[in-house]
């Protein structure tokens, strides 16, 4: 691909004197770069204190973002500091091609539905557990985040994780804060993530350890990670194993949390639908013990959570480094320039799904199929590099929701209730957001 001779200038999108763009962004960033794409095209620039991003948007540049080669796009440039904080050259977020997929093909098995399939009748003994010790309201975040994280390290690590969890979660905020989300530099520095990170690395290796010295593996995702080799025959060790053994925690606290929470907020809003899913529900658990076919059955559960995947995308612009210079609406993006690819915009465009802000999980069944378009539904990425844990993820939102639904009633603090975005360090249910909680009545 290359470039023409004569190239527009890339528009900037219109800010406030000393702090840009920046809260607009940090407000609500795809719908303020959804209006930019409308407003200014697919090519434009953003400024934010320290640093101005070119931003690529729409359907057409998701389009491209699943077909340019490897050779014009890059993420190592990019994410420098992970891999100084994960002390590791391999930490797979970081890869480019070939490792990438030699590695992400390597844990990939012990990161699928099948991995918490296998867990599934004491992850539901988990939700129970945990529902009973709740009192009459609950900090919806805490608790999904909690629940999350200790049955994705349960499942895919045979590790409880019990006290760990706010090391966890400060550690993994702040990684992805100042090593993804361009959020400043220092706060790696700052005394509490110091700390985390150290606890946090000590768990790690404790579980490593336990791992070696257990008489029979249990084939989890450790047990693979200590038989796996790297690229050059070498076997995996030290801070590079111990990067792979924390990518389940990371995707435990950065996503499927946050998506439990649109989901149970969507839900308890509307009433019909909600009725609809809790009849469903209630149907499969009645047959017995839950399997992954079983949850396929939850049909309008299922679309219900491909919908809040679509209008809550937590991963919603991707950051990308121009390794090789190319053309793309009018514009030239030259080598060596840091460009936002924004993927969550398409789903916000009428064109592509009908009425886009209404909250309708029939768009996910056939015939409709909004989603199925090339490039049209993109919550974990694009390509070659959407999250490898993603079918894992789906069904663990689906699995806490739908036990939820199934044993107690919950309501939202009013029926006129508004819940709130915050950005910290990507977008998520504010962290004040509280349901009630009662026994189940009908």
């Amino acid at each position: 691909m290359t470039h023409a001779s004569t190239s527009q200038t890339i528009p900037l999108v219109k800010g406030i004197p000393v702090l840009g763009n920046t809260l607009q962004v940090t407000k609500d960033a795809i719908g303020f770069m959804t209006r930019a794409y409308h407003e200014y095209g697919a090519v434009y620039r953003l400024r934010v204190p320290g640093r101005e991003i070119t931003v690529l948007a729409g359907h057409e540049a998701n389009q491209l973002m699943m077909n340019l080669g490897d050779e014009y796009l890059k993420l190592r440039p990019i994410y420098g500091t992970l891999v100084e904080e994960t002390s590791s050259d391999l930490y797979l977020p970081t890869l480019d091609e070939p490792e990438y997929s030699y590695y992400r093909r390597m844990i990939k098995p012990r990161l699928s539905r099948d991995t918490l399939a296998g867990y599934l009748p004491q992850a539901v003994q988990l939700i129970d557990e945990t529902v009973a010790a709740w009192d009459s309201s609950i900090r919806v975040q805490a608790e999904m985040t909690r629940l999350c994280i200790e049955i994705i390290s349960r499942s895919a690590e045979n590790t409880e994780v019990g006290a760990e969890l706010g090391n966890i979660i400060l550690f993994t905020n702040r990684l992805i804060g100042s090593g993804v989300a361009f959020q400043p530099a220092f706060l790696l520095k700052l005394p509490d993530y110091q700390r985390a990170k150290q606890r946090f690395e000590a768990f790690l290796q404790r579980i490593v350890d336990q791992h070696r010295a257990q008489a029979q593996p249990r084939g989890d995702l450790v047990d693979l990670l200590l038989e796996s080799k790297t690229t050059d025959g070498r076997p995996l060790q030290g801070h590079d194993l111990l990067a792979y053994v924390h990518l389940p925690f990371v995707n435990g606290v950065a996503y499927a949390p946050r998506l439990c929470g649109y989901l149970l907020y969507e839900l308890l809003r509307q009433p019909e639908l909600f009725a609809k899913i809790r009849a469903e529900v209630d149907a499969v658990f009645a047959e017995g013990n839950l399997t992954m076919g079983s949850l396929r059955k939850m049909r309008w559960l299922y679309g219900a959570c491909m919908e809040v995947l679509r209008m809550y995308p937590i991963a919603g612009a991707l950051p990308r480094y121009v390794a090789k210079t190319f053309d793309f609406a009018g514009h030239t993006l030259h080598a060596g320039q840091l460009i936002f690819v924004a993927t969550g915009v398409t789903h916000f465009l009428p064109e592509v799904y009908r009425d886009p802000y209404v909250f309708d999980p029939e768009r996910f069944f056939e015939p409709r199929s909004e989603h199925q378009q090339p490039g049209a539904f993109a919550p974990y990425g694009l390509g070659s590099r959407t999250c490898l844990s993603a079918g894992m993820g789906e069904a663990l939102i689906m699995l806490i929701i739908a036990r939820l639904l199934h044993t107690v009633d919950l309501a939202l603090p009013s029926a006129d209730y508004q819940l709130k975005t915050f950005v910290a360090p990507i977008p998520g249910p504010s962290q004040r957001f509280e349901v009630t909680v009662k026994p189940r009545t009908a």
